[in-house]
């Protein structure tokens, strides 16, 4: 018996050394953490900011990707990166709405936004969740907003409906007045008047 506790006494002592010797070697806490869990990421909170890879671009604001850890820190602290690259959400660029597939300029605001982030780390600053199960967010890439960056080709409208930012709104104008991108175009449909519109209505535009 004396041996068995003495045993259990040595096993214990080798556990707490081992997880001292583990926190030790953890680099140090900087930049961004990405969350203290996935489950508070994903909340809608806009003070988090997740990192998202993206793998495919579905249209001019809209793609899909995989949970990330902050690609400029080596440690986030209570994230297990396993969980977090298997998180696959879609992101609906928040602000903005592109033209959709089958509008004019639908297919080179889909390949300027693939140009912008595809295969990239992107931060997103959640808002909510659409009825799609989208998150609405705004993106960044390198410092830059992505939002912005399509309305300033004039290859998004801003979604004034639903988002109030005068940068944005600023943008449009700038890109507008140029007569940059679908703006060029004085027949130029807004997506949400496009979705609305009949195939019949649609055919007609086209031609």
């Amino acid at each position: 018996m004396k041996r068995l506790m003495a045993l259990a006494a040595a096993l214990l002592m080798l556990s707490c050394s081992c997880q001292n010797e583990v926190r030790e070697s953890r680099p140090p806490m900087g930049g961004i953490p990405m969350a203290a869990s996935v489950t508070r990421c994903l909340s809608g909170s806009d003070s988090v900011k997740v990192f998202l890879k993206v793998e495919r671009i579905i249209d001019g604001d809209t793609f899909e990707g995989h949970v990330i850890q902050n690609p400029k820190t080596a440690y986030n602290p209570g994230v297990n990166p396993w969980m977090v690259q298997l998180t696959k959400i879609v992101v609906r660029i928040n602000g903005i709405d592109a033209p959709e597939r089958g509008q004019f300029y639908g297919d080179v605001a889909k390949l300027h936004l693939q140009w912008l982030i595809s295969g990239k780390a992107v931060g997103l600053k959640l808002k909510q969740r659409d009825m799609y199960g989208r998150w609405i967010a705004t993106a960044y890439q390198d410092g830059a907003d992505i939002g912005a960056e399509m309305l300033k080709e004039g290859l998004a409208w801003h979604y004034k409906e639903h988002d109030g930012n005068p940068c944005y709104a600023q943008l449009e104008a700038e890109a507008k007045l140029a007569g940059l991108g679908l703006w060029c175009d004085d027949r130029a449909v807004p997506p949400w008047e496009w979705r609305r519109m009949s195939k019949y209505e649609r055919d007609a535009y086209r031609n």
